[in-house]
This record gives C-alpha cells, structure tokens and sequence, in this order.
C-alpha cells in the first residue's frame, strides 16, 4: 500500500520524503483545500517535483477546490505548470475541473470533497477517466471492497489526522457565518466550537476526535486499499515527519501498531484518536471536553497556590516545551510554554500561569514536546549515489555516477602528466566527495589514479559536477518514461431538460397547488413510504422527482434500491446531491437534476455534470449566478441544510443505543449566537441534516434575474399555495443567503 504524506510547506514535503512516504501532496497557490497552506506556486512546482522523483517518491498537486467561472485561467495557468512540472496526478473536487484540465493528460484522482462513498459513485466518476477515488472519510470497508471488485480504480483511504463533523464535500456552516468557504479551502471550524443541545448536553458536541488507524491496516488492506491517506497540510514539519515515520515503521514491520500509536499520541493528540467510521462506536467519534490537542499525560497536580504548583511528573520538562491543565475530569484550564527545566519526580515544584486558577486533582499534559520535535528531519534529504574517477595520462580524465541501475559518465579534458606532485587516490576522492549543493551524497567512491597523472582542481569540479547534472537527468527521464498518461472527458452527453421553476416538499399534502415540477424529499426511505408516495401520485395523476439522500453506505443501498422499485412509475426522475445518484439515473432511465449540494459553480461543471438540468451552488453570489452561460436553477428559498453527519448525536447526547433511541422527531444544536435543527434521515443507517439558523430567502430584487428552487421542507407544513401568497415569508428569520456576498 502507498504511504501518502500531507505537505503544507517545503520543510513539510522535506519530512514526508525522509520519513518514508512514497507519495506527498501539496497546492499551489489558493485553488486548493488548503488555501492557508504556502510556499509552492507556479514558479517553482518543478524543483519540488524533481526533488521527489529523485527520491521515487510521487508528487500530487492538490486542485480540490470548488472553480468559479472567474477563476477558470487561473486554474488552467496552475494546472499547466504542475503538468509540465511532471505531476504524477491532481486531486480534484470539482467536476467542471475535469473538463478544464483533463486534457493535460495527468491522471486525477477524485477528492474526498467529491463525497465517494459507494460503488454506484465510483462507477460514475471511472467512465469520466479518474483513476483513483479518495473515498469519504466515512466510507465503510464492504463499500472499498465493492469498488475495488467491480472498477479498476485506486482506493485511498484517509488513515490519520483531523475528522471532519460534516460528510465529505457538504458542509457550508463556515460559508454561511464568514463567507470563509470549506469547500475552497478556507474553512473557519465552526463545528469546533462549544454547543448545547436540546438533550442537556453542553461541550464540543460537533468536535471529532482525531482519527488513528495505524492499528487497522491489515483490514485496509484485505478490504483493498490502494494509499493511505495521512491529513495535515495546515500541521508543522515536526508532525508530518514523526507521524510518517511511525507509519512507515508499521508497514515495514519495524514496530508493533502499539508502541507507534503511543508515539502519535505525542506527536498531536486531539481527543485520544478514534478509530472512524468503520471501528468506533459513535459516542466514541466526538471529543466534547476539549476541541484541541490535549497532548500526553505527564502529571498530576498534589497543591497549587499563587502561580506555583507542585506536582508528581512522570517525566521532565524541557524550555519550549507547551504544557496543559486539565481538569479532574479532563476539562481544558489553558495552555502555557515551559519557560524552566524541570526534572521527573514526586513532588515537583513549578510555576504555572495564575490565570489558570490550577487545583489539586488537576492533570498536567505536555503538547509539544521539544525533544522529540528536534528529531525530525526536516531539510532537503540528498539522494545516495555511488561515484568513481579515472586519471591516466593521456587519457580524459572521467567521472562515473550511478544509483542503482541508472549510471552515466562524464567526461573531461585530457589528463596530464604531473610535473610537480601526482595526483593521489585519496585526494582525488576527497575532491569527488565535495557535492555540496549537487542534491547528492557519496555511498561510495573508487578512484584510480595512473602513475604520474595530474587533473588541476577546476577539472576534477567541472566534470563532477557534470557527471551528477547527468545522472539527473537520467533519472528524472526514467522516470518520466514510465508516468502513465490520462485523458479525461466527459463520457455523459445527455439532454437538457428545461426547468423555469422547482418546488421541492416534504410530503405531498404541501403541495397544494399544480406545480409544473415537483420534488419530494422523505425523512425515511423505507418501502412503506414509497407506496404512499406512489399510491398518492396516482391518485393524482402526477410524476414527479425524488431527492435521493447524500449518503448511501453498505445496506443503505439495497434500501433505497429497494424503495426505487416501489414507486420508480411515478417518478419523472432523481434530485441528485451525490454522484452515485446520477449512476443510479442512468442505470434506471430516470431523468436526473444534479443538486445544490454537488456545489456546481461554473459553466463547465454544469455542462458537464452528465445531469439533465442542475441547481447551482448555494455558495455563488447573484452576480456570479447571472454570469454563467449554462442554465441552472437557483437555490431561493429554503431551510439550507449546513451540514449532514454520519455519526449518530442522539447516541452522542443520550448515551442510549439504537434499541432505545431517543429521537422524537427533531432535536436542536445551539451555539453564543443561534439555533440549529437537526433532522434524521433513515436508511438502514441513520444520517443527520443540520439546518441553517435562519431561512433562505432571495430578496424580491434578485427574483427577476433567477430561475427559482424552492424547498418548502422542514417549513412547519407551509404549502405552496401560502408560499405563493406570501414569497417574503412574512414574519419568519430569514436571510439573503450567500446570494448577497457570495463566498472567499
């Protein structure tokens, strides 16, 4: 299995290469998930490339942002650089990206932000010519099996690093509070925050526990994951390095899952990892007490009084060190930086920040842990090579450097007969080992000197530095020759269907008056609803469409199938907020509309989405929204879904499992500024959308330049006919949307 290694800056892409990783990924510039991320661009994307290749290791180049029509050039100039840079794939969330650079002839690989989590999706995305799909954080093993069978695609699977609260791809919380996108890599964390519920729960209750899975990748590997995917682009060197390494040494057989896990802890720890989706218990996927690296234990506090502590250490503290409290029952006091050594002991007097108010009982961990950062290496790593010289009168003087089979000679100018002091074996190897800046390092070096023979210094220097811009070269090329070329396009071309407006209900008593088309989206897919929506349509003699759920995981999918096959003769066709949808379409000859949630925000990405009709994405502005050439609906009114999460939070709030589920309907989230509705949506597994406080409302100025969607679900029963008599939602919270200020 591929070892993959986040590179956030140059001196992080140093630490994944000399840790052991056989691939490493970095953006460059803004147009990517990490925008925050610096220090690779356009200009100098080859030199990192080169310096990967030298070492075999792959180079990904990160383009999984969501693309605007203004920002296509950009992309393309970016796109082009890496593809000359000799990028060995791009990592792209986008669909419209496709189109835009698929001809470069660079493989891609499908984000995680593209929401995969099935066979049906991965199908979909293979015909378009990706060659690996990152699959959804919450992706079970059955489905990475089920891919891995009936695709010849790759499989990456995220093994270690942040979780994110919201499924893959589908999150606009950060979007709707700052107008800082998640899904163009701006992400200001919003799930990190404290949150009360309508259960009585207060913490981090949307805050994931950092996921490990150095322990799981025998079962990753029998479910037939390709790469193991490591987060961290925003994490110091340090980490990369330290967290490569151990994962490194597991896949190698080098150190038990164990023993490296207690080295992770330490490296960054938020929350005591969890296990994800696939290994964790659901109430063990959250980490309420504290939404920060929490470290490794170090100690207890016996007394503390006036900014002094004494304290029982299992182990010293060193100056820059970065020390927490926590209290007895794991509680954050604060953090502070070790401005003293102290050694281990019982009884351990230190001092310790007044403001934090430390108690007896107290538990003291260390975060940043100075020693064990100073191990990493994070500098350019030289690659080994072996190097030989001959020097006999009369003849050119030559060098040879080789790396395993790759070898090639340079040669200079005629040796001379020394007239003073021949040259010896030793010094002519000393001269050979001055490599310096080449990216090289002597393994070994044979020389063989001639009697009488002399090369003047300037020479020796010449023709070794022309044997190592050679081997090079030659090594590059080699490995050029055997990066695979992919073109990808479009496979869909599939009608258009006009649409001038769209009401989308919960249940089809709200659908009071004839709507030239319709969309219904259940709270459950079982086959019991579907033969009332069904019996219903018939009475009425209408067709409609039907809102698939994002999230379709292992037995999810013989669910739904099965409530398709109860009502498919009434259906016109599928809203589609995920990919495996559009297959699931084109499998049953159903008409597909390409949801909001799939955040098409460009021309491309709609023309070639393979829908029938689509809704734009909710992030652009309308002005963006008027920009664009190819049609689309508009998301103009609606309780906007911010996030769906795959974890259970009744579990979460309760303590109660599933044969005593508390759910009675909807339950809330609530923050300092807002309220937020959480509603299930069942399959075999329980999926939660979290609504948006206030309710989108396109401002009657906007109205006449748009294509309306409206989605009256979750609005208390209000009917088209009441909305239609009041399209101002009189009396009700409402906001613009992104519509007025669009996104960053």
């Amino acid at each position: 299995m591929e070892l993959l290694a986040p590179a956030g800056d140059p001196q992080a892409l140093y630490a994944a290469v000399a840790a052991g990783a056989d691939a490493v990924y970095f953006g460059l510039g803004d147009l990517n998930a990490r925008a925050k991320a610096q220090g690779f661009d356009c200009q100098n994307v080859r030199t990192f490339v080169d310096y990967c290749h030298l070492h075999g290791v792959k180079a990904y180049i990160a383009l999984n942002t969501e693309i605007k029509n203004s920002e296509r050039q950009k992309l393309r100039e970016i796109a082009c650089a890496a593809a000359q840079a000799g990028a060995d794939a791009f990592i792209v969330a986008d669909i419209g990206v496709t189109a835009l650079i698929g001809d470069l002839g660079v493989p891609l690989h499908a984000s995680t932000q593209m929401g995969i989590c099935n066979l049906e999706g991965a199908k979909y995305l293979e015909r378009y010519g990706y060659t690996r799909v990152v699959v959804a954080r919450e992706t079970l093993l059955c489905d990475v099996a089920e891919i891995k069978r009936h695709t010849k695609l790759e499989v990456e699977y995220f093994v270690h690093g942040a979780l994110c609260v919201a499924y893959s791809g589908a999150c606009l919380a950060s979007a709707m509070r700052s107008g800082d996108s998640g899904n163009r890599g701006r992400c200001m964390q919003p799930c990190r925050m404290k949150y009360a519920s309508s259960f009585g729960a207060e913490g981090y209750l949307l805050s994931p526990a950092d996921q490990c899975l150095v322990g799981r990748l025998a079962e990753l590997r029998e479910a037939g994951a390709d790469s193991l995917k490591i987060e961290g682009r925003l994490k110091q060197p340090q980490y990369v390095w330290h967290t490569v390494s151990k994962y490194r040494a597991v896949l190698d057989g080098r150190e038990s899952p164990a023993a490296a896990r207690a080295e992770l802890l330490r490296a960054f720890n938020r929350g005591n990892f969890s296990e994800g989706y696939n290994f964790a218990d659901t109430r063990k996927l959250m980490y309420p007490k504290v939404q920060n690296n929490i470290g490794v234990r170090i100690g207890e506090v016996v007394s503390a009084a006036r900014g002094r502590a004494v304290v029982d250490l299992s182990e010293s503290i060193n100056i820059g060190d970065g020390l927490k409290v926590l209290t007895r029952d794991g509680r954050e006091r604060g953090g502070f930086g070790a401005s003293a050594a102290v050694g281990k002991g019982k009884g351990v007097k230190m001092s310790v920040p007044p403001e934090l108010g430390v108690a007896r009982g107290d538990v003291l961990a260390k975060t940043f842990d100075s020693a064990f950062a100073a191990q990493a290496i994070c500098a350019p790593m030289p690659v080994e090579i072996e190097l030989g010289a001959t020097a006999v009168v009369g003849e050119s003087f030559c060098v040879t450097a080789r790396r395993g089979d790759i070898a090639v000679t340079a040669k200079g100018a005629q040796t001379l007969a020394a007239e003073k002091r021949p040259l010896d074996e030793g010094s002519l190897a000393a001269a050979l080992d001055r490599l310096g800046g080449s990216g090289f390092c002597a393994k070994s070096i044979k020389t063989h000197c001639g009697e009488g023979a002399f090369v003047p210094p300037a020479e020796i220097n010449k023709t070794r530095r022309a044997a190592c811009e050679q081997l090079k070269a030659a090594i590059l090329d080699a490995y050029d020759t055997g990066r695979r070329r992919v073109f990808a396009k479009p496979p869909y071309h599939v009608p258009k269907i006009e649409i001038g407006e769209m009401y989308e209900v919960e249940d089809m008593s709200q659908a009071d008056v004839d709507a030239h088309t319709l969309c219904v989206a259940p709270r459950d897919y079982t086959a019991d609803t579907a033969r009332k929506l069904a019996d219903e349509c018939r009475r009425r003699g209408k067709k409609i469409f039907c809102r698939l759920p994002m999230v379709v995981r292992g037995e999810d999918m013989r669910v739904l199938k099965r409530f398709l096959d109860e009502c498919d003769d009434v259906l016109d066709g599928y809203l589609c907020d995920n990919w495996y949808a559009l297959e699931l379409a084109r499998e049953r000859g159903k008409l597909s509309i390409a949801g909001h949630r799939l955040n098409l925000c460009s021309d491309e990405a709609i023309a070639s989405s393979g829908a029938n009709a689509a809704i734009a994405s909710a992030e652009l502005s309308i002005a963006e929204y008027r920009a664009l050439g190819a049609d689309a609906l508009c998301y103009a009114v609606g309780d906007l879904p911010v996030m769906t999460l795959t974890h259970c939070p009744v579990k979460l709030n309760t303590g109660r499992d599933c044969a005593h589920c508390a759910y009675d309907g909807e339950f809330w989230y609530r923050d300092k500024a807002a309220t937020y509705r959480v509603v299930r949506k069942k399959l075999a597994h329980c999926t939660f959308d979290v609504y948006n406080p206030s309710t989108v409302c396109a401002p009657s100025a906007y109205r006449q330049y748009i294509r309306p969607f409206v989605s009256l679900v979750g609005m208390n029963g209000l009917t088209i006919s009441q909305y239609l008599a009041d399209p101002d939602l009189t009396g009700i919270k409402k906001t613009a949307g992104l519509l007025s200020r669009g996104v960053k």
